[in-house]
């Protein structure tokens, strides 16, 4: 029985804490933690594309890696068509792994220098048992053809590809396994102007040719907007809003999400409302501040944010669109 849209990939509770510096110089007094993500619940179905979103260091990436089970989470699910992964033995999860796969932000660090690049691209193929040595040559001559690459060129190396082309060699590379959910981190960060634009259209084709589904991490917010159907905004290691994509660029509803969207360079005759200025840094993962994470550089604050943490919950008048303020969107 095929498993409704909604329940291809579900992530409740999603927290991921990484060891930090000792808490005193006493052996006994324990570490601190790094709480790179501190809850965080989304969807994505079959098909679409979740953009996340949010400054260096919110969370995002970790996310990510959590997903995949690169890195181990602290607690909560990651439900992949209802089979939680983070429950998984290694046995058990290696077979999956085929059906997830990862674009990396670097593309130059992420090939390995010393391998060539149909060697790179082909190897996932031999580790999943998905072709024979006999075989592999046309496949990853396929798979390069599929990304816009000569497979000619198949017996190169890395340093011999521009940024764009070893992007091409990773994606092509994540398709070996002809995945079912990819996660893009940071896919274009690495790009000249000219070739994000490409990487990006050729992400939206094999989208639709292949019926991926994308989780698409980005803090280019023009980016995230051409390729997502949706967008969930981070602020240090939490969900602050979450909407369909038309509905957040056109009314964000909590302030940082307002202040990231002004934050973006745009022509100074376009006009538009005046910035939000936001003062002081985000705070320290080490030692988050209690009740609302972005209460230090909210304009809108009150008590309440400094002392509750403020749930992520729908908006009354447009319930598809989840915002976690008390100023913008009380609970009952």
């Amino acid at each position: 029985m095929t498993p409704p849209p909604t329940d291809f990939l579900r992530v409740q509770g999603l927290k991921t804490y990484y060891p930090g510096p000792a808490r005193s110089a006493l052996p006994w007094g324990g570490h601190l933690q790094v709480k790179a993500v501190d809850g965080v619940d989304f969807t994505i179905p079959r098909g679409t594309t979740l953009g996340l979103v949010g400054e260096s260091g919110s969370g995002k990436s970790t996310v990510g890696r959590s997903v995949l089970q690169l890195v181990k989470p602290t607690s909560g699910q990651v439900l992949f068509e209802g089979q939680d992964l983070c429950t998984l033995p290694a046995r058990q999860l290696r077979p999956l792994r085929q059906r997830m796969q990862i674009i990396f932000q670097d593309p130059y660090a992420s090939l390995d220098p010393r391998q060539t690049v149909g060697f790179t691209v082909g190897e996932p193929l031999l580790i999943h048992k998905l072709a024979t040595k006999s075989e592999l040559a046309a496949r990853v001559a396929a798979l390069c053809e599929m990304v816009g690459l000569n497979p000619d060129l198949t017996n190169r190396y890395p340093h011999e590809f521009s940024g764009g082309q070893r992007q091409r060699v990773g994606i092509a590379r994540a398709l070996a396994t002809s995945p079912e959910l990819i996660i893009a981190d940071e896919p274009i960060s690495a790009l000249d102007v000219s070739i994000q634009a490409q990487v990006l259209n050729l992400l939206r084709e094999l989208q639709t040719r292949l019926h991926l589904t994308y989780l698409f991490i980005s803090h280019d917010l023009r980016a995230v907007r051409y390729v997502s159907d949706a967008v969930a905004v981070m602020y240090l290691g939490k969900i602050v809003e979450t909407a369909p994509t038309p509905m957040i660029f056109a009314n964000p509803q909590h302030p940082y999400t307002q202040a990231l969207l002004q934050s973006v360079p745009r022509p100074r005759w376009a006009g538009g409302a005046a910035p939000i200025e936001l003062k002081g840094e985000i705070p320290s993962p080490l030692n988050p501040p209690p009740g609302c994470a972005f209460a230090s550089r909210c304009p809108l604050v009150t008590e309440r944010c400094r002392r509750e943490t403020p749930p992520l919950i729908p908006m009354r008048a447009q319930p598809e669109q989840q915002v976690a303020c008390f100023v913008t969107n009380p609970p009952d």
